[in-house]
């Protein structure tokens, strides 16, 4: 058995995203799973690269297992809910799941959005309902339609975006029986609780291996090493103004000079190594000559 796990963990080490005998998408320690939780924009080292795709693949499906399996127990024997027979394990949280576990650097899977997004659309829903409550029958589908699209607009407004919510609006409108015993109540149960547990698991699993979330409340843009310098260029350039047309014009032309200089002594880098490569072979190939000469002297 530990032949079989030490064979499994050096082919995990071999995989693409390993660097020698470091899996760098795994925490360096307690402390830094704990600062991934406050999301990328606090994290205070690189951000990491994700996985391997097989790696995070097989995570993805472990992860949406555990959460929808979670959601599945607390509706089977919660006594409140199973007393009251309430529901819980409501359908858009697997489509949340997708978002969450699969993709979760995506805004759409954003604590905010998945929270948020899920109570405008559930007070859309109820709402909906209730406006075509004592509507005929013949128009009754449109408590539906007009939920989501609702929803949809109201998520825009606030920047919630999260495409799962537009089934939870979509099933508050229409109100089938099992959401009919809850009735107003429907956004604060199920639907928020569905959401921060789904949002807690995301959280605990998913900074095994990703930093999640990118962002909590506030979408920022997450900035690499790399981008900090170019913004800083860039804002360079904007202060300088028009009056420095010329010194640019004078710095780029330094430039392109100084990138072919050091394209020209990169090639005379290698260059040397060709000849020192050579030169040894050369050598090797001498000595092993004047060794066959040698040979029928010594005989």
């Amino acid at each position: 058995m530990n032949f079989v796990l030490r064979r499994f963990v050096q082919w995990v080490k071999s995989l693409p995203g390993t660097r020698g005998h470091r899996m760098l998408w795994l925490p360096r320690s307690a402390s830094d799973y704990m600062l991934r939780m406050r999301g990328a924009q606090h994290y205070k080292h690189e951000i990491p690269s994700p996985p391997p795709v097989l790696i995070w693949s097989i995570f993805s499906a472990v992860t949406s297992f555990i959460s929808i399996m979670t959601l599945g127990l607390i509706h089977k024997y919660g006594s409140a809910i199973h007393n009251h027979n309430l529901p819980f394990a409501i359908a858009p949280a697997g489509a949340s799941a997708v978002l969450i576990f699969a993709v979760p650097a995506s805004p759409l899977a954003q604590p905010r959005n998945v929270i948020i997004g899920h109570i405008i659309a559930a007070v859309v829903g109820t709402f909906a309902h209730a406006l075509f409550l004592h509507v005929e029958d013949s128009l009754r589908w449109l408590s539906g339609a007009l939920a989501v699209s609702v929803s949809i607009g109201l998520m825009g407004l606030t920047n919630c975006y999260h495409p799962p919510a537009g089934a939870t609006a979509f099933i508050g409108g229409y109100f089938g029986p099992d959401i009919e015993r809850v009735g107003w109540w429907y956004p604060l149960f199920p639907v928020l609780p569905v959401a921060l547990i789904m949002v807690g698991i995301g959280l605990i699993l998913n900074n095994m291996c990703r930093v999640y979330p990118v962002y909590w409340f506030t979408p920022v843009h997450v900035r690499r090493p790399h981008d900090s310098i170019e913004a800083g260029a860039k804002t360079e350039d904007a202060e300088t103004g028009p009056e420095s047309n010329a010194s640019n014009a004078e710095n780029d032309v330094n430039d392109e000079t100084g990138n072919e200089m050091e394209a020209e002594m990169a090639w005379l880098r290698a260059r040397v190594r060709e000849l020192e490569r050579e030169t040894h072979v050369l050598h090797h190939d001498h000595r092993i000559s004047q060794i066959q000469t040698a040979i029928p002297d010594i005989a």
